[in-house]
């Protein structure tokens, strides 16, 4: 315990001020360290893990579309979380999204529009499963689409086996395809399901962080 004050000879003065300063500064040099190292470390971007079937070619393609993609859905990059990606020659669809196991496969060969096209309509239905937050953008969606509030968002039809009259009018589907035009700028390939330019904005405010355009 150190002696009280009074009894320190008066000649030592000031430099006890010089000690008790320097002390302080040290302080908080450690108390500012403290605070760096025990802030938390940014959040690692989602990546697409990539399988074997997947050609180097469409590799590279799927890459660039990938940061396209979360450019747009910047403010939801802590719930997207990583989406594997396989290639197949045989599909019932142009693409598929498996919502177990988080993975996209793409038919191919296929032109780059069809491809990127494809790849954003399963990366959005991704983000659907992915984000629970997707469920307040929903009812805007739905409106902005000038659809009926209670419409349901998904039939229990499977997304692959879906009849073309039910996928075109399919709520999930309409909304992957306003992705497409929010990331692609537009639809590259055009499909019987008609989104609305305010479903677009809707899908980009969303993305961007907020709920409504």
């Amino acid at each position: 315990m150190l002696p009280a004050a009074k009894h320190l000879p008066r000649r030592n003065s000031a430099g006890g001020v010089m000690l008790t300063l320097a002390i302080l500064l040290l302080a908080g040099v450690a108390f500012s360290g403290c605070q760096q190292q025990s802030a938390s470390p940014s959040e690692p971007s989602p990546r697409i893990i990539v399988g074997n079937s997947v050609a180097s070619d469409f590799n590279v393609l799927a890459e660039t579309t990938w940061a396209e993609f979360l450019t747009v859905f910047q403010a939801r990059r802590g719930c997207i979380g990583d989406v594997r990606l396989e290639a197949a020659h045989s599909l019932d669809s142009r693409a598929a999204y498996d919502p177990e196991t988080a993975t996209v496969t793409v038919r191919v060969p296929g032109t780059p529009a069809m491809l990127k096209s494809a790849l954003v309509h399963e990366w959005a239905h991704h983000v659907e499963f992915q984000c629970d937050e997707h469920r307040g953008m929903r009812p805007v969606f739905l409106a902005a689409q000038g659809l009926d509030p209670d419409t349901p968002w998904r039939p229990g039809t499977a997304l692959t086996t879906a009849e073309d009259h039910l996928w075109q009018e399919m709520p999930s589907e309409l909304y992957a395809e306003a992705a497409i035009v929010a990331v692609l700028g537009r639809r590259p390939i055009p499909t019987l399901a008609r989104v609305k330019a305010a479903a677009v904005d809707v899908v980009k405010a969303w993305a961007e962080g907020g709920t409504q355009p």
